[in-house]
């Protein structure tokens, strides 16, 4: 039986990513700030699928090591969904705001893949790693914060990393890359802006649900991608192929009206 460790597992894409792999026959452990009785679902799984469930921070560096370190049954795969999400414009977040996102979202992401590395080499076992990032890792969203822009930028090349130096020892790492999900974290937008009006800014023209996610998540913790790694999966109705238009469907900043001279270049390279 495969075991998955899931970051974020509580709620969300973690946990629909839970529900998927159980079904399907993985032995599921999480890390969540949470503890396992505040998710109902979780005791609903079949004894022989729950592993471990640790009521931990990922930025408690000690503490997530030494959870991965406890694990009784061998692990095979991790998904990072543990993350925060940071609105505002880049001129007006503050350091404490900036630093706080960067720990939790990189330093937790890098903290939790380098101890499943250590433990899947270590037992010289193969293995799948999935990191999210979000389609503001790849471009421009109005709306969202420099930090969270910063650091899902930032995920994909730790990625990277990870999948190139672990690739000769099989280990698998790859990220998947979601646009606006009907989840928890993306309530307060939905709300404030309205489903079809942010469906209408993606070309599919609604938003993704978890577990559409989850499904692609699973596809890249199969053998049926065993021969991909070091790639970024976007899960988002086609946004990334639309240029002009934000990665989601975040209000545009409003316009400037300062007074912005235009510059031409001549080709000796003279500004006029």
């Amino acid at each position: 039986m495969t075991h998955t460790l899931i970051t974020g597992g509580a709620s969300g894409i973690g946990e629909s990513l839970a529900r998927r792999l159980a079904a399907s026959g993985h032995r599921i452990s999480v890390i969540d700030r949470s503890p396992a009785d505040s998710s109902s679902w979780w005791a609903g799984l079949p004894a022989e699928k729950r592993g471990a469930w640790h009521a931990i921070d990922v930025t408690d560096g000690p503490a997530v090591r030494s959870a991965v370190a406890a694990t009784e049954v061998p692990l095979d795969g991790l998904v990072t969904c543990a993350g925060v999400v940071t609105r505002g414009s880049s001129l007006d977040i503050s350091a404490d705001e900036f630093e706080r996102t960067i720990a939790i979202n990189l330093t937790g992401t890098f903290t939790v893949v380098q101890a499943v590395s250590q433990h899947l080499v270590g037992s010289a076992r193969p293995g799948s790693i999935v990191t999210l990032t979000s389609t503001a890792g790849l471009g421009y969203v109005a709306g969202l914060g420099v930090g969270y822009h910063a650091s899902k930028a930032a995920v994909i090349g730790l990625s990277k990393a990870f999948a190139g130096d672990l690739a000769r020892h099989g280990i698998r790492v790859n990220v998947v890359a979601p646009g606006l999900v009907r989840t928890p974290m993306s309530a307060t937008e939905r709300e404030e802006l309205g489903e079809a009006k942010l469906g209408a800014r993606v070309p599919a023209g609604r938003l993704a649900e978890p577990d559409e996610v989850a499904g692609a998540i699973a596809w890249l913790l199969s053998p049926a991608s065993s021969l991909t790694t070091g790639h970024v999966l976007p899960v988002e109705g086609g946004q990334m192929a639309v240029t002009g238009a934000p990665g989601a469907g975040f209000p545009p900043s409003e316009p400037s009206t300062r007074d912005i001279p235009h510059f031409t270049t001549d080709y000796a390279g003279s500004r006029t």
